[in-house]
């Protein structure tokens, strides 16, 4: 309990930032997911100074700082795809998204977990957990298109509902293999309850390219 609030508190901070960039307007959104990707691709250079330092021989092709740099440089253009200069729906869905897929295979996994995943990075991962929010983000794609807002078409936007709960466990995955190499809990304490910055962007920087290249085709 002693760490329930902090951590209650800052995860609805950090989204309220996000929303509010990304809604109040272009030069909002710029200026806050350039300090977002700086804080970032700097945790991910420690932790690859981390693992250097501990005479790991990292052979991934995928160099922590330049994968976290690249995918959030993809996240901040997709805005930028549509129709219109700044299209400010574009990101807030796929993150509405990002934070359902998230919030219920947390939801799922803890109250019906049973069937471990088996992967070892992320251990206490679990396939009821995965689908509850895969199942919640499809539903939530669709409702979304038919009785809120059509952001994009409806094969795109249920897409979309599928592929950023696997992206973002993927993105997760490979986050947490990167800190048990480095031999780290998280990737800093910028964020009480929560660790680092790129503990909170794992999922969006593992979407990045799915979601831009199904936002531009």
């Amino acid at each position: 309990m002693t760490n329930f609030i902090p951590r209650l508190f800052s995860g609805i901070l950090y989204i309220v930032i996000i929303f509010s960039s990304i809604v109040i307007g272009m030069k909002a959104f710029i200026t806050v997911f350039t300090i977002f990707t700086l804080i970032s691709t700097f945790e991910a250079y420690s932790l690859y100074n981390n693992i250097k330092s501990k005479g790991y021989n990292y052979n991934h092709p995928l160099i922590p700082p330049v994968y976290v740099l690249v995918s959030m440089l993809a996240l901040i253009y997709i805005p930028f795809c549509g129709e219109t200069l700044y299209d400010p729906f574009l990101i807030l869905f796929i993150f509405i998204l990002i934070w359902i897929s998230d919030t219920m295979s947390y939801f799922f996994g803890s109250l019906f977990g049973r069937t471990n995943l088996k992967i070892e990075a992320s251990p206490n991962k679990t396939w009821e957990g995965f689908i509850g929010g895969l199942f919640c983000s499809v539903i939530f794609s669709y409702v979304s298109f038919s009785f809120i807002q059509e952001i994009f078409p409806l094969w795109k936007t249920i897409l979309l509902g599928f592929t950023i709960p696997i992206f973002g466990l993927l993105g997760d995955i490979f986050q947490s293999q990167i800190k048990r190499k480095a031999g780290v809990k998280d990737s800093g304490n910028l964020i009480p309850g929560h660790g680092g910055l790129f503990d909170r962007l794992d999922s969006a920087i593992g979407n990045s390219f799915i979601t831009l290249i199904i936002t531009v085709i």
